[in-house]
């Protein structure tokens, strides 16, 4: 029975869903943490929800396109582990979506503006933006190496080559559906080895 290579698109969109699940990044000081996870103050899809199903606030990762990146001359790459192999950089494209509702709200302590660990509701407006700088420190922190992983001791299973993310625009509100919104974009190039 032959080899499969890794599945690098489902192994990308999975750590991309699950870092933005967990809402953590990296600060100077450690690390920070945007939302909870358990119970989770949002609720990340992979794909947009049915109209039923949706739990607000929400961030929906979308994949929205793939495709060689870069092809080499003779198709040669040098994997993270030395050995020679045949493949290209190949490109993963994502749209990040957030969405809050009239009746979503967080609790946040902001320690950095006004009074210092005063703990304050945000809604609507206030949350939108929120999300979106927070979002943005999630996916700005990503980059891949302790999420998609080979056996242990091996290199990565997918070697990321370069990520970019394009910021949040599209932000608005929507009266007949009573929703804030934004939309983000965000591409990741990696070693397609075979």
């Amino acid at each position: 029975m032959p080899t499969n290579p890794p599945d690098h698109l489902n192994n990308i969109e999975r750590a991309l869903i699950d870092k933005l699940r967990s809402g953590t990044y990296k600060t100077v000081g450690g690390s920070a943490t945007a939302w909870s996870a358990d119970p989770p103050d949002v609720t990340v899809y992979g794909q947009f929800p049915t109209t039923d199903d949706v739990s607000y606030p929400c961030l929906i990762v979308e994949m929205v396109a793939n495709g060689i990146e870069t092809q080499f001359m003779g198709q040669n790459i040098t994997k993270n582990d030395g050995t020679a192999a045949r493949g290209e950089l190949y490109g993963i494209g994502f749209n990040i979506y957030i969405m809050v509702d009239r009746a979503s709200s967080i609790d946040i302590t902001n320690t950095i503006a006004g009074p210092s660990n005063v703990t304050q509701p945000y809604k609507e407006r206030r949350l939108l933006n929120y999300l979106m700088l927070n979002g943005a420190n999630v996916l700005m922190d990503l980059d891949f190496a302790d999420i998609v992983k080979g056996a242990a001791g091996t290199p990565a299973a997918t070697e990321i080559d370069e990520r970019h993310f394009s910021g949040f625009r599209n932000i608005g509100y929507d009266p007949a559906l009573e929703l804030w919104s934004s939309q983000a974009s965000m591409v990741v190039t990696f070693k397609n080895s075979r």
